[in-house]
């Protein structure tokens, strides 16, 4: 599970960066879409590692 964790918090700093990119060249719709598949993957991790924490207690 450690794996999974680490690939949706690196995919979701990647598509911050690129949300950042797209706003900063006027495409702000797309920079929209980016930082809200960026927010949806942070939360993903979010709750996997709140799951795994439960887990062990």
């Amino acid at each position: 599970m450690l794996k999974s964790k680490i690939t949706d918090l690196v995919i979701g700093l990647i598509m911050v960066y690129f949300a950042y990119d797209r706003i900063s060249e006027g495409q702000t719709k797309m920079g929209i879409l980016f930082v809200v598949l960026a927010f949806l993957n942070l939360v993903a991790f979010y709750v996997k590692l709140r799951t795994e924490k439960q887990q062990q207690e």
